[in-house]
């Protein structure tokens, strides 16, 4: 469906709603959404359903509107309108600052309201019918650029960024490994994963470490694109809130990641491609990089170590390694090498890194569900579950989702513990 082809639909609709005003809208925004989903399998913001009905709205109002029986004007030194309205109305209305400036015949192009006083009441006449009458007094003054000059803007991004700085709490001898497999933001709201964050949390108070890995293992989004539900593939999904989903990530991933560098001496953010989010996720990563690329280190002391307390790598990879001392882990999704043959992709993609180490794991994802099978050949692999609530897709291939995190803690030289978060 083209622009055209959604604006005429949403003419339709709007013409469809258009008496039934709640909330001061002129049309009933939530029908018009729901109508519009049903016959299109797309998703529609009120903003974005605003600017379509924008021009219809203010057509409304002058169809529902008499002329007014008062309007005086009057104009100080400054520019500032005072204006005051008396007039009939067809039916009750709670108007926006645009359309009260309209009212008052003022261009809200150039003004903008300061002060608003309105009332209204109501009426019948001798055949019955009932009217409005509505009063309004309001002050507007001039609209007044904001802008900068060029050469101030020139000066201020000559100015570096002020470094952030998290003070170092506790740094321990070993390393904690987070797998953050399909977090699903969109399906899953942060109300579902707080209990989980908060566990984690506290396990990082615990310990202390040298060194936390955050991995994000793929599908933190249930979908690919914020206007329309629909997965890397194209396989259309039912309609999730996007927007919401990025700020529920940015809450989860920041209140994470501020938390340990706290409580370690360096953290590593790193990310794989899933089948879900894979290009969202590399853009929310960069968005990460930008943030915590000037994040300071320092030691107990205060004293001032350089930048890199905190690594991010904003990469958009199918498979990728890490290190944790003499420990290397291959990291996937799971939705394309399976796991058993990612050692093998571990010895011949990253063959430096493989014989750096002494201890090598394979982490992924995608199945929703715990799995952990142990030295095979001398390798370790584990598939991390999921914290989402389970829903037909578990029950259709027969995961087990049971709500878990894992974590892992290694020594420089191979791991000592799991930690199941639930």
């Amino acid at each position: 469906m083209n622009k055209d082809e959604k604006m005429k639909l949403i003419e339709t609709l709007w013409q469809k709603y258009a008496y039934e005003i709640t909330g001061g809208y002129r049309s009933d925004r939530k029908k018009i959404i729901q109508d519009y989903i049903e016959i299109t399998g797309e998703n529609i913001t009120s903003s974005t359903l605003s600017n379509y009905t924008q021009k219809m709205d203010l057509e409304y109002l002058y169809a529902t509107r008499e002329e007014p029986s008062e309007l005086s004007h009057s104009v100080d030194k400054g520019g500032n309108i005072t204006s005051t309205i008396r007039q009939r109305m067809k039916e009750k209305r709670i108007f926006t600052n645009q359309e009260l400036l309209e009212l008052h015949a003022i261009n809200p192009q150039e003004n903008e309201v300061n002060r608003i006083v309105s009332n209204e009441w109501s009426m019948t006449n001798a055949d019955g019918e009932t009217y409005f009458n509505f009063q309004s007094e309001i002050i507007a003054k001039p609209i007044v650029e904001k802008g900068i000059s060029i050469d101030e803007f020139v000066e201020m991004i000559k100015v570096d960024p002020e470094p952030m700085k998290i003070d170092t709490i506790a740094i321990g001898d070993t390393h904690l490994g987070i797998g953050l497999a399909d977090l699903h933001f969109g399906r899953t709201t942060r109300e579902m994963l707080s209990r989980h964050l908060a566990q984690v949390l506290d396990r990082i108070e615990r310990g202390a470490y040298k060194t936390i890995l955050i991995a994000q293992l793929g599908d933190a989004f249930e979908s690919s694109q914020i206007k329309q539900s629909i997965t890397l593939a194209g396989t259309i999904l039912p309609s999730v809130d996007m927007a919401q989903a990025i700020q529920d990530f940015k809450w989860f991933m920041h209140t994470l990641i501020e938390h340990s560098s706290r409580y370690c001496d360096t953290v590593i953010v790193t990310s794989v491609c899933g089948n879900h989010s894979g290009n969202l996720e590399h853009i929310v990563m960069d968005g990460l990089k930008d943030r915590y690329s000037l994040l300071e280190k320092f030691d107990h002391n205060g004293e001032y170590l350089g930048k890199g307390k905190v690594i991010v790598r904003a990469g958009n990879d199918y498979r990728t390694v890490e290190k944790l001392g003499n420990v290397g882990i291959m990291l996937s999704h799971g939705d394309g090498v399976k796991l058993k043959d990612l050692p093998l992709k571990f010895a011949s993609e990253y063959p430096i890194v493989w014989s750096e180490c002494e201890h090598r794991e394979a982490w992924s994802g995608h199945k929703h569900n715990k799995f952990i099978e142990s030295d095979i050949d001398g390798n370790v692999m584990r598939q991390f579950p999921s914290p989402k609530p389970p829903t037909d897709y578990e029950d259709k291939w027969g995961y087990n989702s049971r709500e878990l995190m894992m974590l892992v803690e290694f020594t420089d030289d191979t791991s000592i513990a799991t930690y199941e978060i639930k």
